[in-house]
């Protein structure tokens, strides 16, 4: 694999991908060989994963079930890595997560033909949930805390779910705003699962999952609208993004300060 390249390609590796090289706000970047973002890693052959010890990841952070994870576990051996299963799913406060969006003109992010389809509307609030409800976010607290546990060393964090887009998405939304990194930056991450994946072709990469809602969820596109969704739902609820870090991921001003040492240049 190259020093610096965006995405990462093995053998049998889904949508994995660097995050070295952005820009935050204040003129700094991500380091490199620091934070991994990936799909599916059960396929991953003896040679992958030797190129990924090499490349220097020391933890690997999975965001599947249980169910998942028995069925296709992550392919590494206890002595080679630190694993983590944080697994996001299954939400636990259906009854007190918002079932739509208070904000004015929220809505209005999504066509009338798509707010008024129930694929559309499960997909909205399977979008709130990831960041209100508290197993989901108790998942991405402890990822914080891994990231945090990652002090003074040259390691990698690769963190994963099944396709590596909607549970690893917003995972890298919180990491990269908690960095400094411009909206338009985030995005521009975010919505580049689908060239990946070849989401919008003919031949999109179809990622089997034992579980039948993520893998109707592997099969979507994603689109802007959906982390506007998300970004939008934390304002609502927490007035903005700082507050959410701080409130609902439990993050110090002194944790903000050493996550932007450890990881950014």
């Amino acid at each position: 694999m190259q020093e610096q390249q965006r995405v990462l390609d093995l053998t049998r590796s889904y949508n994995l991908r660097e995050l070295g090289g952005y820009q935050t706000v204040d003129g700094k970047s991500v380091k490199w060989h620091k934070l991994l973002r990936s799909g599916s890693l059960n396929a991953l052959t003896a040679t992958d994963i030797e190129d990924l010890l090499n490349y220097g990841v020391a933890y690997d952070v999975d965001f599947r079930s249980r169910h998942e994870i028995k069925v296709a576990p992550d392919p590494f051996d206890d002595n080679q890595l630190t694993y983590h299963r944080l697994s996001v799913f299954p939400f636990t406060d259906q009854a007190d997560t918002p079932k739509k969006p208070a904000k004015k003109g929220l809505m209005r992010l999504f066509s009338k033909k798509e707010a008024a389809t129930p694929e559309r509307s499960s997909m909205d609030r399977m979008y709130q949930q990831l960041i209100t409800d508290s197993h989901a976010q108790a998942a991405y607290r402890d990822l914080f805390t891994v990231l945090l546990n990652n002090h003074d060393t040259n390691g990698a964090v690769l963190y994963h779910c099944s396709a590596g887009k909607d549970r690893t998405g917003v995972a890298t939304f919180l990491i990269l705003s908690a960095l400094g990194v411009d909206w338009k930056t985030i995005v521009a991450d975010y919505v580049l699962s689908n060239e990946v994946l070849g989401l919008s072709s003919a031949t999109p990469t179809r990622i089997s999952s034992n579980d039948s809602q993520v893998a109707s969820m592997n099969a979507k596109s994603i689109t802007q609208a959906n982390l506007e969704l998300v970004r939008d739902t934390i304002n609502q609820e927490y007035g903005n993004i700082e507050n959410y870090l701080s409130k609902a991921m439990a993050l110090k001003p002194e944790e903000i300060k050493q996550l932007k040492e450890d990881y950014l240049e």
